[in-house]
Formats: C-alpha cells, structure tokens, sequence
C-alpha cells in the first residue's frame, strides 16, 4: 500500500514538473517571437520610430502588451493550476488551493496593472530624457519589444507559480521524513 502511495506522489511531482516545462515554453517561445516579428515589419514601413510621436510609435506596441501579456499569462497558468488542483494531480496545501475566478482575476488584473504603470513610467523617463523626435530605430526597437515580452513570460509565469511551486515539489519529500528547509522553517 505505501509504495502505491509512493508512486502516486512521485507522479504529482512529475506532473508539477511536466506542467512547469511545457507551460513555460508554450509562454516563452511564441510571445518572444511574434512581439518581435509584428513590430518590426511595422516600424519597417516607417523610417524611424518615435517613442510616443508617429503613427506606428513604439508606444502603441510596449503599453498594451504591458497590459495583457502579464494579464494574460497569470489568468491561463493560475486556471491550469486550479485544474491540475481539483483533480488531484499535484500536492498542494489545503488553504492554498485556489477556489474560484475572484482571486485568479485580482491576482492576474493587478500584474497586468502593476506591469503598465512600470512601463509607462520608464517611457516617460525616456521621453523626457532624450531629445525630441529621437528616432530608436527599427530593429533595437522590435528586439527590445520581442525582449520585453519574453520577460513578460518568464517573470509573470514565476510569478503566478511562486505560492504554489515548493509545496508542489517538496510536499512529498516532506511527508517521506526527508530532512528539507521546510522541515526547518515548521518547527
């Protein structure tokens, strides 16, 4: 009987683990690219790129993908931990399971917030700090777009994950009598 129970938390942390990869990447690897493609063949249309003047400023790209990436991201990973919760296939602690949509939409709005209003504040500073009409150019301005969006992905990723990472990983290590940090910190 223990060694099925076991096997079943060695397949939770397998699963935890499986899930962090495959999530990450599927984060990573499309939004790096296509924030880099979409704003260069853009801005190549025009002959210089303008922070915040223009038709096609640099702007109109970096604000709303402050806004929904880190949105987006913490909505779609916390509702794959709460699937992954109800269904029994990670360890989890009892009051930290994730209940409804209230909590994933506060925690997801407020990174999407918090995101847009760092930006919005750099850019200012940029604004003011160069002269007007300062052109950034085509490509560093689309690989810094394409850059900041793969930030996006691994930090809100961390982020939406960060609660729920340790007791999905050392939970079962924990219950075995292994000696761990948590051990420490619980007694």
């Amino acid at each position: 009987m223990s060694d099925k129970l076991e096997y079943d938390e060695q397949a939770k942390v397998s699963n935890w683990r499986k899930f962090v990869r495959k999530n990450l990447l599927i984060h990573l690897i499309p939004n790096t690219v296509l924030n880099t493609i979409v704003p260069y063949f853009a801005f190549k249309a025009q002959n210089s790129v303008h922070l915040f003047s223009g038709e096609q400023n640099l702007a109109r790209f970096l604000l709303p993908m402050s806004l929904l990436l880190p949105f987006m991201i913490t909505l779609d990973i916390l509702k794959k931990i709460k699937l992954l919760q109800h269904s029994g296939a990670i360890n989890y602690k009892i009051d930290e399971k994730i209940t409804g949509y209230p909590f994933i939409l506060k925690k997801a709005g407020l990174n999407g917030l918090y995101s847009i209003l760092v930006v919005f504040g750099l850019m200012l500073v940029l604004h003011f700090s160069f002269p007007k009409n300062h052109d950034f150019g085509i490509t560093p301005s689309a690989v810094c777009a394409g850059l900041l969006a793969g930030l996006y992905s691994i930090t809100f990723f961390y982020l939406a994950i960060r609660k729920f990472r340790l007791d999905a990983v050392t939970q079962y290590h924990f219950e075995n009598g292994c000696h761990s940090e948590r051990s420490e910190e619980s007694a």
